[in-house]
């Protein structure tokens, strides 16, 4: 979709990252089916916006469209385009209005955090794969939980330890795997 296939050894290299990932959350059996299908959607999402970025970086759209104003093009449809949906399921009540008024500053600062860390992804999205993309962005999440492990003394059973790890190795041997497939390549033309 992006103009470039990369080796089918490449994409079997992403079997241990779900795998892995999949592994750590095996004993999590108290969820919610909506959550979860929810989450799944999210990331579908995150995945078809990533190849579509891609596609679209690569080509000509303005005199100043580059990856972070397309961002910001796409981050400001995405809200006009979420508005409808959320006055529909919440409302506009004054429970909402009293939240929104006692959490302002939390919501804006959220936001802002949220929308650098999209920009970077997006400026990053601009020199990379979608692919190796999302494999940074799932080390990403494995980070967030150890580091949540070790500041909140959270514990973690052995099975989502060892699921942790297949995850964190999986994501090293794509990185491994990709670069040495990307040189074989470079070397071939």
């Amino acid at each position: 979709a992006t103009g470039k296939v990369l080796h089918p050894v490449v994409y079997l290299t992403l079997l241990p990252v779900v795998g892995g990932v999949s592994i750590a959350v095996a004993k999590e059996l108290d969820y919610s089916h909506l959550a979860f299908g929810t989450a799944m959607g999210s990331n579908l999402a995150f995945g078809c916006r990533g190849v579509y970025s891609k596609l679209a970086m690569n080509k000509p759209l303005g005199q100043n469209m580059n990856a972070a104003n397309l961002f910001g093009v796409l981050t400001i449809l995405g809200c006009l385009f979420t508005i409808p949906f959320a006055v529909a399921s919440e409302g506009l009540g004054e429970a909402v209005i009293e939240a929104f008024s006692a959490n302002w500053k939390a919501v804006v600062a959220s936001g802002i955090f949220h929308y650098l860390n999209n920009e970077v992804m997006y400026l990053a999205l601009s020199n990379v794969h979608p692919i190796t993309l999302a494999v940074g962005n799932t080390l990403k999440r494995v980070v967030v939980i150890v580091a949540s492990l070790i500041v909140f003394r959270n514990p973690i059973t052995p099975v989502a330890a060892i699921g942790s790890a297949v995850g964190i190795a999986g994501v090293l041997l794509y990185s491994l795997t990709k670069a040495h497939y990307d040189r074989l390549e470079a070397a071939s033309k």
